[in-house]
């Protein structure tokens, strides 16, 4: 009896493990979402995120005066070329809230909020690159340091920690918890540094900085508004209520249109920084495995050139590299392996680089020069094409021809004059070009005085004697 029992125990406790093994990767998933989900967190407390994030959107008095302040001290460390001192000004910078509330907005259907954070953004941006453009205008130190010259274009780990970091941002909000994460977000997605280097831009007429610091900022500010978005929407914040449900149909409209203005530009952007940095380090892996291998060269300089697909080295050494190893060079280039189709391999060798003389600024100048004479020489071949089509034959302008024969008096009765260029062959197959000129007289007289008279004005006119006249009468 026992041994009975001990077996059906066993039996039981193996239905258990078995039942236990099957609901397995159901325990472990919900584990995993537990994990990681924080959406039914009980210390989430959407009034009381939406009222903080609320306070942090105006920007007048005493927010102003901190963002100026700001302001100068990052201009003053991009000046010095000092992280320490770019690194305390991203400190106290109060831009961050005006863009999260532009993603709180959005993500609520929150219209109005929208507006006073479109108005704020934009006060913050125009003091900001207004006080920076003071700042260098006004100061004698003007050279591009390195960290001005990190600001001066986006790259593909700028978009990401934007969205990251705002996406830090947004969940610390969410929570109230801003000790350690919103100085951390602030410093790592460096908003106030882009907005200094484009009023450098403005004071010293540099337009390449300034358009591209301030599409760095606003790439930046995008992705953190896109990460915002994200946050809220997933955290089911309630969105805004309107008695007139017409007026509330239109502005969750106006919102879609909105974010969708956000988010395809944002895409678009990111794709764009994306393909630079893939062409980019694409390239600089093509000049290390096949250039700077090649035997007793040095690689001066490099440029990569995403829209023009230009790569480009300067060399020096006492080997050169030969036109066919380049044009190998540039097949492999296309090929598979590096896959930057379209691509042009530029490499420019020569005494003048050997002396240390030709600097990669130098090749720059000379490749602009280079582009400029080939715009030149197009517009000229359109001229040309566009004169050439107004003509006939040998340039000849029939239009003047007409007249001139017109003031002759004895060419009164011409009906018609034809002039073209013909090809002739004689019978010992002599070949020559010549022009053939038919007369139509509107008259059925042949008149050897007026014939004449056409031969003679023909060959002053046309300043040749190498012509075929045909003349016709009624």
């Amino acid at each position: 009896m026992e041994s009975e029992s001990n077996k059906e125990e066993q039996q039981e406790s193996k239905k258990i493990s078995k039942d236990e093994l099957k609901g397995l990767p159901s325990t472990l998933w919900k584990f995993i979402i537990s994990l990681f989900s924080f959406s039914n967190d009980s210390s989430v407390n959407p009034i009381e995120v939406i009222d903080n994030i609320k306070k942090e959107i105006e920007f007048k008095g005493y927010n102003v005066w901190v963002l100026m302040c700001s302001i100068v001290i990052a201009s003053i460390g991009l000046n010095v070329n000092s992280i320490a001192v770019v690194i305390g000004a991203m400190l106290i910078s109060p831009l961050m809230g005006p863009i999260r509330g532009i993603g709180l907005s959005v993500g609520t259907n929150n219209f109005k909020l929208l507006i006073d954070s479109l108005i704020n953004f934009g006060v913050a941006t125009v003091v900001s690159i207004l006080v920076s453009f003071i700042y260098f205008k006004i100061m004698p130190f003007k050279d591009a340091t390195t960290e001005i010259l990190a600001r001066t274009e986006p790259l593909i780990l700028d978009v990401l920690i934007a969205f990251f970091g705002g996406l830090a941002g947004i969940i610390a909000a969410s929570r109230n918890d801003n000790s350690t994460v919103v100085p951390g977000v602030a410093i790592a997605t460096a908003l106030m540094p882009p907005l200094c280097v484009t009023g450098y831009g403005l004071a010293t007429s540099n337009w390449d900085y300034t358009f591209g610091a301030f599409y760095l900022f606003l790439l930046n500010s995008l992705f953190i508004c896109l990460s915002t978005i994200v946050v809220v929407r997933y955290l089911k914040f309630p969105l805004a209520t309107y008695v007139n449900k017409k007026k509330e149909r239109n502005i969750k409209i106006y919102i879609a249109v909105i974010l969708i203005i956000i988010l395809v530009p944002s895409g678009m952007k990111f794709m764009e920084v994306f393909n630079k940095s893939v062409f980019t380090n694409t390239a600089a892996l093509f000049v290390k495995e096949r250039v700077s291998t090649i035997p007793k060269i040095k690689i001066l300089d490099t440029d990569y050139d995403y829209y023009t697909r230009t790569v480009s080295v300067v060399l020096v050494g006492s080997n050169t590299i030969s036109a066919s190893r380049i044009e190998e060079l540039q097949g492999i280039l296309n090929d598979e392996d590096y896959g930057l189709d379209e691509t042009s391999f530029v490499v420019i060798q020569n005494d003048e680089i050997e002396n240390n003389t030709f600097t990669m600024d130098d090749y720059r100048l000379l490749v602009k020069d280079w582009e400029q004479k080939i715009i030149d020489r197009d517009k000229e071949i359109i001229k040309l094409k566009e004169d050439y089509s107004k003509k006939t034959d040998f340039n000849y302008d029939l239009t003047s021809v007409n007249k001139k024969l017109k003031l002759i008096n004895e060419f009164k009765p011409l009906e018609s004059f034809t002039a073209s260029k013909a090809y002739r062959i004689d019978m010992d197959g002599n070949r020559d070009t010549t022009i053939l000129i038919v007369v139509n007289w509107n008259d059925s007289v042949v008149n050897e005085n007026r014939t004449q008279k056409m031969k003679n004005w023909i060959e002053v006119n046309f300043e040749t004697n190498n012509y075929e006249i045909i003349e016709k009468t009624k």
